[in-house]
């Protein structure tokens, strides 16, 4: 499947579905940037559209044309099939795999006061996200280096030094704090936004850094608040069902 082949199924199940491009953004909760959703019929640069965006998209197209749209049409936007194992792998959590064993030669000596934290070849967007891979040790990345540091020093602002993973920044949104090209230190245990900081998170279009905040009040799903410290980015918010945090940022490595 290849860009303009996605751009132009989209498109024509939306022109079927009797909606303009204005129409079908507002449904889709766009308001009025309508140009915010116009970029998935003209240039999106990937094979499948995302599973949270076509979830949403079902009720509105389901149904309506002629020949009516199927839900499994919609649904093959974002790769999957209703009704076929498929849907059901893409939808339901998998058990974690177990977390890659290092090389021996990246461990520190036994009885060393040291421990090797993995970096992975991921990049957390600061700004908008494009890399759909979670980062965290248990989701079955292969780390491309290890950083050895004393487990005393690490102990001392972490109760979980053995969940850190590193990952590198990339984008603007959350200068001056974050540049692009900065290593940042994450928490992988700590997957729930309490308290308020910076974490990286799956927000359904790509992994990003961002500064979340639960959003008062007891209204399920809860919702979140998705922030960057960059004023000219937007603040938007999701539910906890829409996201995926894979940790808290609790430190960083910067050259200066």
């Amino acid at each position: 499947m290849n860009q303009n082949r996605i751009t132009d199924r989209l498109k024509a199940l939306r022109e079927r579905a009797g909606y303009t491009i204005r129409e079908f953004a507002r449904e889709l909760g766009y308001g009025e940037k309508f140009s915010s959703y116009r970029m998935y019929e003209t240039s999106y640069k990937k094979d499948v559209l995302p599973l949270p965006m076509v979830k949403t998209m079902v009720p509105l197209l389901s149904g309506r044309g002629e020949p009516p749209i199927t839900a499994n049409e919609v649904w093959n936007l974002a790769g999957v099939s209703t009704g076929e194992s498929g849907l059901v792998a893409r939808m339901t959590p998998r058990p974690a795999p177990a977390p890659p064993k290092p090389a021996a030669e990246a461990l520190p000596p036994a009885g060393s006061g040291r421990i090797a934290i993995p970096e992975y070849d991921v990049i957390t967007s600061a700004g908008p996200g494009c890399v759909p891979v979670l980062c965290a040790p248990q989701d079955g990345l292969r780390p491309v280096e290890h950083w050895t540091l004393p487990r005393g020093y690490v102990a001392a602002f972490s109760e979980t030094p053995d969940t850190l993973a590193i990952v590198r920044v990339a984008g603007d949104s959350m200068e001056p704090d974050y540049q692009s090209g900065d290593r940042v230190l994450v928490d992988t245990a700590h997957r729930i936004p309490s308290p308020p900081g910076v974490y990286v998170l799956w927000d359904g279009f790509g992994l990003v850094l961002k500064r979340l905040e639960l959003i008062p009040g007891m209204e399920e799903p809860r919702r979140v608040r998705i922030m960057s410290i960059n004023t000219a980015y937007s603040t938007y918010e999701l539910t906890l069902d829409e996201i995926s945090i894979n940790g808290r940022v609790v430190g960083k490595w910067t050259w200066k």
